[in-house]
């Protein structure tokens, strides 16, 4: 059903569409409503207003479709010109499902604003490409690559910028782990939880931090409920892979009591050691268990609720004759605790309100063979943010975060502790076919150890300041309504963290001595980035090209010297954070489309040079040319495809790098969505290394003691009801 009233579309030759959707029976404004263009392979989702707008539509009739788990599918033909309606649409709840409302992965936080290079995940497309990291997860997407120590230890890397540089965060927070200092720490958040991925970069990346240059990983759970449910909601996963006999388990629920809704997880994965092409690769097994619970209040001015959960993970990081010979086990402990509330104004000024806080403790021990506490690190969080949605179609907040970060073991860092805080505002305008973005960022951050005086190899230890704007534009002009071009300019800034200030001692499960670099000044990126896009009916291609120049870009460096370290020869190489003037050369290409009817083909192929500049020298750990091409083939409720993995050799290589061959791998699998005794179930079944060839990942530390994962098959079924 379809009410109509007039308003105004804003150019002569393209059109907006907008409206809201809600629920037939209680008028509920429903959020997490897919709405598509039928055949402009064009979608969005509706916020938590039930509000939903697309921009520059061809003019001429348009069908517009709706999609929700639990309610009917629908669809409305529109007559897209200057005077397009204003949409009401009501959508029925299926009568023989549970009434549920469920958050969507590509529900954006900043809907209002037009994407420009972002990467969205809805639900179902997250868990097709479901894997055993979030870094697995996302590995198929143009641009990102791995950093891995194994299939247990992985971090994503966007454009070759990885670290503190890529931030990843729990519903808009920062996750709390350490992910971002040493290729041996995982991220300690598991996939098979998250209910949806954003993946923001330009402007909008500087509501979440300053350093943002590879842009902003964020992680969304249903922890704290947004929308009331009126009964039970419920899923049921799992999912195994042949390569290492992983399976995992997943189960969760939702439920109202009143204006509460509470909502409980439980997730468990097993994994043994690695299988390869030329044998097991061991101490590679995994063990991960999380569990969380939460509630909130659901009024219709917004809710608040509060949450609580638990990760730990215990993995094994393969041995190597640089470091420990029979590897070393890491034993990891998160426990996190959130409050989030949101009032809704909707007035013109205010919009509405968010305040959020998390207070996260981190425990990590690293243990040797024969049961020694090489390593320990133990970091508490807190954060605290208040974000204001205002003038339409601008977002204004501060942000704090207090850290204390110890070490122990063989690890001499000083116990220290850093204060930050932030302000920031975004900001975008349309001017006919032009749309323009603004960002700025102000940061403050402090580094104070609890006992200065000490002298390390790193220097003097001592409190330091660090303070800088960040900033961000972006414009998009649409020359027509299947044709437009963008343009991006950002300048980032990131002090340094307390690993890279007053490290020192030894690190056997990166193969490693570091040694921090007390006078280190702040890093200052200046990104620049040119896009294209192009779609129609049945073809579709996206070009951008960027240049990233990062001054005083602080990384480990080799000294080329040892330090007596308990290796395997008793010996470790001394790296060192120094600061290097870079910069880092990429593209980006997307082509896709259709061949004939229900078979589609779609292209990814990326590329980036990295420099050091005082030197001339390349810089290291950047990911050669490579890309994925897949020919899918349609038939509801079936999909089917075969895809190509494909990268270059690397020869551009840092001092210490090893060369990486390229290589050619071949996968194939589908996925299967149906109803069975009214529950809705999707199976995604594929098969990795189809040949089980032997290959290298240039990202990977330990590619010279083994290859990637060989010949994988996997099996996800998801049940909801």
């Amino acid at each position: 059903m379809c009410n109509l009233k007039d308003v105004q579309c804003a150019s002569d030759t393209m059109c907006c569409l907008e409206g809201e959707v809600i629920e037939t029976k209680s008028s509920t404004r429903l959020d997490g409503v897919t709405v598509r263009i039928k055949g402009l392979d064009r979608s969005v989702r509706t916020d938590v207003n039930g509000m939903f707008k697309f921009n520059g539509v061809p003019e001429g009739q348009q069908t517009l479709q709706f999609f929700k788990v639990g309610y009917e599918r629908f669809e409305q033909v529109v007559n897209a010109n200057v005077s397009s309606p204003y949409l009401k649409i009501e959508l029925e709840t299926l009568m023989f499902q549970l009434q549920t409302i469920r958050v969507y992965g590509s529900n954006r936080s900043f809907s209002q604003f037009e994407e420009t290079t972002d990467l969205t995940l809805d639900e179902e497309d997250l868990d097709r490409r479901l894997g055993m990291t979030l870094a697995t997860t996302l590995a198929d997407e143009i641009g990102i690559s791995q950093r891995t120590m194994g299939r247990a230890v992985s971090r994503p890397v966007i454009r070759g910028l990885g670290g503190d540089r890529l931030l990843i965060l729990e519903n808009g927070e920062r996750t709390g782990d350490k992910s971002a200092s040493s290729a041996d720490h995982a991220v300690s958040i598991d996939p098979t939880t998250a209910k949806g991925v954003e993946i923001t970069r330009g402007p909008a990346s500087l509501i979440y931090g300053s350093s943002t240059l590879g842009g902003v990983i964020n992680v969304k759970s249903n922890h704290i409920p947004q929308v009331l449910p009126r009964q039970l909601d419920m899923h049921l996963a799992f999912q195994t892979e042949s390569v290492n006999s992983g399976l995992t388990g997943t189960t969760g629920f939702t439920f109202p009591v009143g204006d509460f809704a509470g909502n409980v997880e439980w997730n468990q994965r097993r994994a043994s050691d690695l299988q390869t092409p030329v044998g097991i690769l061991g101490n590679t097994a995994i063990s991960n268990l999380n569990f969380s619970g939460g509630a909130s209040m659901i009024k219709p001015w917004g809710f608040i609720g509060s949450s609580g959960s638990s990760y730990r993970s215990d993995y094994g990081i393969p041995g190597s004759p640089e470091g420990h010979i029979n590897g070393v086990n890491i034993v990891l402990d998160k426990q996190r605790y959130e409050g989030q509330m949101e009032y809704r104004f909707n007035t013109r000024m205010i919009e509405k309100v968010r305040l959020q806080t998390a207070y996260t403790r981190y425990q990590h021990q690293e243990l040797e063979s024969n049961g020694t506490l090489g390593v320990e690190f133990g970091v508490l969080t807190y954060n605290v943010s208040a974000l204001a949605h205002v003038f339409e179609n601008a977002v204004a907040g501060i942000w704090g975060e207090y850290r204390d970060h110890a070490t122990g073991g063989f690890y001499w860092t000083p116990h220290t502790r850093e204060f930050a805080l932030a302000g920031f505002y975004l900001n975008q305008r349309n001017f006919d076919r032009l749309t323009l973005q603004g960002a700025i960022r102000y940061d403050v951050r402090r580094a104070e150890p609890f006992r200065p005086g000490a002298v390390v190899r790193a220097g003097a230890v001592q409190r330091r300041d660090f303070n800088g704007f960040s900033g961000a534009t972006s414009g998009i002009y649409h020359w027509t309504d299947r044709f437009s071009t963008g343009a991006t300019l950002m300048k980032t800034f990131r002090a340094p963290g307390i690993e890279e200030l007053f490290s020192d001692g030894p690190h056997l499960a990166v193969f490693s001595y570091e040694i921090g670099n007390a006078e280190l000044k702040s890093e200052n990126g200046y990104g620049t980035e040119l896009f294209i896009k192009y779609m129609d009916d049945r073809f579709r291609v996206n070009v951008a090209l960027f240049r990233n120049q990062i001054r005083n870009y602080l990384i480990p460096t080799n000294s080329g010297e040892k330090e007596w370290g308990s290796g395997a020869a008793g010996w470790l190489w001394i790296y060192q954070y120094m600061g290097h003037d870079v910069v880092m050369d990429g593209t980006e290409i997307q082509i896709g489309g259709e061949v004939i009817s229900q078979v589609h083909f779609q292209l990814n192929v990326s590329y980036i040079r990295g420099t050091i500049q005082t030197s001339g020298q390349p810089l290291e750990r950047i990911p050669p040319l490579n890309g994925k091409f897949v020919i899918s083939y349609k038939l509801a409720p079936l999909n089917l495809h075969v895809a190509s993995r494909f990268s270059d050799k690397q020869i551009r290589l840092g001092e210490f790098e090893e060369q990486t061959d390229g290589y050619l791998v071949w996968d194939i699998g589908g996925y299967l969505n149906f109803s069975w005794w009214h529950f809705e179930n999707m199976v995604v079944f594929g098969m990795e290394n189809l040949f089980d060839t032997t290959y290298r990942e240039h990202l990977s530390r330990i590619k010279a003691v083994m290859p990637e994962p060989g010949r994988n098959m996997k099996l996800l079924y998801k049940l909801n009801f």
